[in-house]
């Protein structure tokens, strides 16, 4: 069996189909539970090589679709688009969105704020076992879900590009959404590095990335934007293979520039040959409406020397640059000794304080846990966080399985499913009852994908989704949400929580545009609307929790 070197897989004996058990003292606090076959996702998303995963709305019906992007090599299903009928999913009849090639990333995203979201898929395009070197690809939603590839024409997939990581951004403040693609390191040589498909309108795109100041050459797993100086304009995160990350400064004129000193924070260094940073995610982790960084580790032999996800918390702004400080250990993420590439924030029991989620899936007795650090609040504040999952099973690693990868053993672990690396993960409500759900897509072909279910106990939420117009991209994507304890707007003490509407962040993932918010004991909140670009700002008071509001400026 050939592995290609950026996916020697992360080992984890596999349990299926039960929830985890309720949070006790010193126990795992959330509760989830596999419902692949009963939600439908099953025959259907088995038997691929998994590596991309979003979700959207794609028929307009009120309930998130679900793409699968696959490297659809030998053995592998090519990509599935699985529709969702009230929670129960079903395969779409479109042989178009069958999609073959090397599958790396994937977004649902409206590109002519048409209330219709298109899909991009990113490949990288270059042969590698046995894969057809096929561009990225660009679907026209016509309505009601029905896809027409208008990749050839579109100026957004050229032929030799190696895409991987997607983020949706307007950054020049047309109104119209953009897209921020990398090409991955592993490549034998990058030609292009990030690219910035600048939307023209019609489904044409033109990549602006030398003129309006990206680094040439830099190759890496993923990207992300949002706005870190809080200035209204959208910021860009580049994980660089090597470690060498940028973060670059939106001028409000359409151009960029790299941070001062962000590269020396950020800098990843020591790192081995197939050692490479993976995911980004940009968030509030300490209630100070300014985004921190997240980002995963794609490492070779993380069981040999465990390797964290690193945090960088946003220290504040200064003539409009942010000064950030890394804070991984003082946070309380430990070292992980599995790969750990997509990452998020979000609040996964609704208790008010954000969690960071990796994809990675232990087990107790059988029953499965993702790795959820949970939230803990802040102390002289630094965000801090708690790794339940990380010790449910704490199983030896016999050396066969750490070092090994051919052999009896390795096969009987294959022939028993019994091997997991979760590449794309991303999380999404999509049984709408108020609590964040997990799809995994299981990069090996011969094991299994996971779609957990929620069960947490948790406390009140709300999300919120903004209907853009007269200048702002119909999906709200760029907009900040902040709420605050009722009848204290405004107050930074009384700050409930902070979050800018985004999709395509974490690793190979696609979201949906959407600000999810747990609140805790609250019933009602006040909510401030922040426009991108300086369009404007909202207010609406005494808000009532337990819904999923529509705000339309």
């Amino acid at each position: 069996m050939s592995i290609s070197p950026g996916h020697m897989a992360a080992w984890v004996v596999l349990g299926l189909s039960l929830n985890c058990p309720s949070s006790r003292a010193g126990d795992y606090p959330f509760s989830f539970k596999d419902v692949g076959n009963e939600a439908g996702i099953f025959p259907h998303a088995g038997g691929m090589r998994g590596h991309a995963a979003a979700w959207g709305d794609a028929d307009n019906d009120g309930w998130p679709d679900l793409f699968i992007g696959t490297f659809h090599n030998a053995g592998s299903k090519p990509s599935v688009f699985l529709l969702n009928h009230r929670g129960k999913f079903t395969p779409s009849p479109q042989a178009n969105l069958q999609t073959s090639g090397i599958g790396s990333g994937a977004l649902f995203l409206d590109l002519n704020n048409s209330g219709r979201l298109d899909l991009y898929v990113s490949n990288c395009a270059h042969a590698s076992e046995g894969v057809a070197a096929a561009p990225s690809l660009l679907f026209r939603n016509d309505g009601q879900g029905k896809f027409t590839d208008v990749s050839p024409q579109s100026g957004a997939c050229p032929p030799a590009y190696s895409g991987r990581g997607l983020a949706a951004l307007d950054f020049d403040g047309d109104g119209l959404l953009d897209l921020l693609a990398c090409e991955q390191y592993y490549s034998s040589k990058v030609k292009t590095g990030a690219a910035l498909y600048r939307n023209l309108g019609n489904h044409r795109f033109v990549n602006v990335a030398a003129q309006v100041g990206l680094p040439p050459g830099l190759g890496g797993l993923s990207v992300a934007a949002a706005d870190v100086n809080l200035d209204g304009w959208p910021d860009i995160f580049l994980t660089s293979g090597v470690g060498d990350h940028r973060l670059l400064l939106n001028d409000g004129k359409g151009k960029f520039k790299e941070a001062p000193g962000a590269r020396e924070v950020f800098q990843w260094k020591g790192l081995g040959k197939e050692d490479a940073p993976a995911g980004v995610c940009m968030a509030d982790l300490n209630r100070d409406f300014l985004p921190d960084i997240v980002i995963g580790q794609h490492f070779k032999s993380p069981w040999t020397t465990p390797a964290p996800v690193r945090v960088y918390l946003n220290r504040g702004v200064k003539d409009g640059a942010p000064s950030f400080e890394e804070i991984t250990l003082a946070a309380g993420l430990k070292p992980l000794a599995m790969k750990a590439p997509h990452v998020e924030i979000q609040d996964f029991d609704n208790d008010g304080w954000p969690d960071i989620y990796v994809s990675i899936v232990k087990f107790k007795e059988g029953k499965p846990c993702p790795v959820i650090f949970k939230g803990l609040g802040v102390e002289k504040g630094v965000p801090r966080f708690r790794d339940d999952a990380w010790g449910v099973n704490d199983f030896p690693m016999a050396d066969d399985l750490a070092t090994k990868r051919s052999g009896p053993f390795f096969e009987k672990m294959l022939r028993e499913k019994k091997i997991i690396y979760m590449a794309a993960a991303p999380a999404g409500d999509f049984n709408r009852d108020g609590k964040l759900d997990i799809f995994l897509a299981n990069w090996w072909i011969e094991s299994r994908s996971l779609l957990l279910q929620n069960e947490t106990a948790g406390g009140n939420w709300l999300d919120i989704r903004v209907e853009g117009k007269e200048g702002v991209n119909r999906m709200g994507i760029g907009t900040r949400i902040n709420l605050y304890q009722v009848g204290k707007m405004g107050e930074a003490a009384a700050l409930l929580g902070s979050r800018e509407i985004a999709i395509g962040f974490g690793y190979c993932s696609g979201q949906e545009a959407r600000a999810h918010f747990g609140l805790g004991q609250e019933k009602s909140v006040d909510v401030e609307v922040i426009l991108p670009h300086g369009k404007g700002q909202l207010q609406k008071r005494g808000v009532k929790a337990g819904q999923m509001l529509t705000i339309q400026p």
